[in-house]
């Protein structure tokens, strides 16, 4: 028994060992969808994985384009999943379903060197699966409230801080508002993206829900989830205070807020690289404005194992190292990404000199909820987003759209299952 002990960590030890002995590498394929900068931040990263594990090689495999996830499902169906990928926080529970996934909890009970207990534990439930954990986040992410300094000063207004509600937020806007033929002097007092999840934190504010416990009944048509829709169809089309948009015009919104044509955007620290770029706007945080209580969405990008792997140990290795706490306070250091690492947040990420309240975002974890996210959920939000189309341009009054989705969605899954 202990001949085959030394033996079997022998070839353990040259399976990961140095290509120096006339080996062949062993590659890893890691897929991304990330810009140019943090393509740059992950390629540094892998760099280091492969000076700290001589004999592994990494290829990235980065799709930037809205089409990222499809990319991914199609190396996935095609027999060619790559070893370790990042995943959208929608995407993970189908994928986990179509068993596309290794379970993550063997390899975590044999090395004790990896804390799980560091990981949020909210955002650890959100990365299971029928009680199996098949990802974790490498980072989070919070909808906060960006505001313009500079718009608000000009008003004679006080900042936005925890003790506002939806009137305080209607009250400023419409003193933010600019109504002239100018197009150059005309300001909005807000922005708002009215789509799939950035209205649900303002539905769960109002006590409201978008499913059931179940998970089986869309609620969108109960009273709290209409009032809060109802609330943002009134800031375009009563006060007058939201410009027209689109689903289609996610960059055009955050552009308008970075060239100080609004002075209030709901979004989160993904969007900070962009306003950073915007030299002269003078910005800030804080959290979105509560109803009956505060509430913001509880968002992540995961890391996960395809099952398929040809290399599991070897991909394990790699995803401890992209999850741990160094990749984790690379990338809040140099790309605003919030950690998902307990140690990391409120360590080197809090301790950070910013010109902003960095602090907003790791607070409102305390309060944010997880979106809907059941197998069958890309099979049926379409009938929501269908339906909010139509109220935010006045099509369909918000009751007869609420109802309508609420039916078509509870209908969907009934058929699904």
């Amino acid at each position: 028994m202990r001949w085959r002990v030394l033996v079997g960590a022998a070839i353990a030890a040259i399976s990961l060992g140095s290509p120096g002995c006339g080996r062949r590498e062993t590659p890893l394929t890691l897929f991304t969808w990330t810009r140019p900068a943090e393509l740059a931040a992950n390629q540094r990263l892998c760099k280091q994985f492969e000076a700290n594990h001589p004999g592994l090689r990494v290829e990235i495999v980065n799709e930037p384009g809205d089409r990222a996830m499809d990319k991914l499902q199609a190396m996935v169906a095609a027999g060619n999943p790559p070893d370790v990928m990042s995943i959208h926080g929608a995407y993970f529970i189908p994928m986990a379903a179509n068993g596309a996934l290794m379970d993550l909890e063997p390899f975590i009970r044999a090395d004790p060197g990896f804390e799980l207990k560091d990981f949020y534990p909210r955002l650890v439930e959100t990365c299971r699966y029928q009680g199996k954990l098949y990802s974790l986040p490498r980072y989070t992410s919070v909808y906060v409230l960006f505001y313009n300094r500079d718009l608000f000063d000009a008003a004679g207004l006080n900042y936005p801080d925890a003790s506002w509600t939806w009137d305080d937020y209607l009250a400023a806007a419409q003193q933010l508002t600019v109504d002239t033929p100018d197009p150059e002097k005309r300001r909005m007092g807000c922005v708002i993206d009215f789509w799939g999840a950035r209205i649900y934190p303002w539905v769960w504010a109002n006590g409201g829900e978008i499913l059931d416990s179940t998970g089986k009944v869309c609620l969108l048509d109960r009273p709290e989830a209409q009032e809060a829709l109802q609330f943002l169809v009134d800031l375009r089309h009563k006060w007058k205070v939201c410009p027209a948009t689109t689903m289609a015009e996610r960059r055009q919104n955050i552009a308008m807020f970075t060239n100080g044509k609004v002075a209030m955007f709901q979004t989160g620290a993904w969007d900070i690289q962009a306003m950073q770029e915007a030299k002269t706007l003078r910005w800030d945080i804080a959290p979105l404005p509560r109803k009956k209580q505060h509430a913001t969405l509880l968002g992540t990008e995961n890391y996960a194992i395809a099952a398929g792997t040809k290399h599991p140990q070897e991909a394990w290795e790699l995803f401890k190292f992209l999850l741990g706490p160094h990749a984790q306070e690379t990338m809040g250091r140099e790309l605003e990404k919030q950690p998902s690492r307990q140690s990391v947040a409120n360590g080197p990420y809090l301790e950070q000199k910013t010109s902003y309240r960095r602090r907003v975002f790791v607070e409102a974890l305390e309060y944010a909820h997880a979106a809907p996210n059941i197998p069958d959920w890309d099979r049926v939000s379409h009938f929501i987003q269908e339906q909010l189309d139509l109220m935010w341009i006045g099509k369909v009054s918000v009751e007869e759209g609420t109802r309508k989705a609420a039916q078509q969605v509870t209908q969907g899954l009934r058929e699904a299952r």
